[in-house]
């Protein structure tokens, strides 16, 4: 055999096992890493407000409204917080003592509980702003199918901003997630959406 055929060989031989190689990590990967579907997604859980911690569960027989967001979000939360605001406000009052609105920060170490708190009340007396520890706020984002990513940037205020889903979770009053309404969703249609699960 000469050098050519023998150095085909090698190159070939190396190919294949990098193949393999591939295919048993992603084989692995994907085990491990069982994507989720909308019907695994939701649960409790217990975070902190400037009153203390707050558990989804101490709304029970409460419609909720969950949003993921944080205070120094230039656009994107705002314009949210105004959606659930206007949804809030097109409620009768007998229907606003049953609906909960939530706003977990996913920035815990700029977002105090006190300064949620007067975010959120800014906007309605029924939204309460929540946040905890870095393990705490992935371990929620994980249940509710959310993401959110630090990025690097220049700026005579910050030296990170904050990349993040933006959906409305809605949760009926026994604490089932029933829909995950996307960014581009009205007043209107979240108010419709909240007031079919009273």
């Amino acid at each position: 055999m000469n050098k050519i055929a023998k150095v085909s060989m090698a190159a070939i031989g190396l190919i294949l096992a990098l193949v393999i190689a591939l295919f048993v990590v992603t084989s692995e990967s994907s085990l491990a890493e069982k994507p989720q579907s909308f019907s695994d997604l939701g649960g409790d859980f217990t975070l902190t407000s400037a009153s203390g911690p707050v558990a989804l569960s101490d709304f029970q027989d409460k419609v909720v409204v969950l949003y993921f967001g944080f205070l120094t979000c230039p656009e994107v939360c705002p314009n949210s917080m105004s959606v659930i605001q206007g949804a809030l406000s097109r409620l009768e009052t007998t229907q606003l003592d049953s609906v909960q609105a939530v706003l977990v920060s996913v920035d815990p170490n700029r977002d105090s509980p006190q300064q949620l708190a007067e975010y959120t009340q800014f906007y309605h007396e029924n939204l309460v702003g929540l946040t905890g520890s870095k393990k705490q706020i992935d371990a929620v984002t994980r249940q509710y199918g959310a993401f959110y990513d630090f990025n690097e940037i220049e700026s005579s205020t910050s030296d990170y901003g904050v990349e993040h889903s933006s959906r409305y979770y809605v949760i009926n009053p026994k604490g089932a997630l029933v829909a995950a309404m996307r960014h581009s969703t009205t007043s209107n249609e979240l108010t419709a959406q909240i007031q079919e699960l009273l």
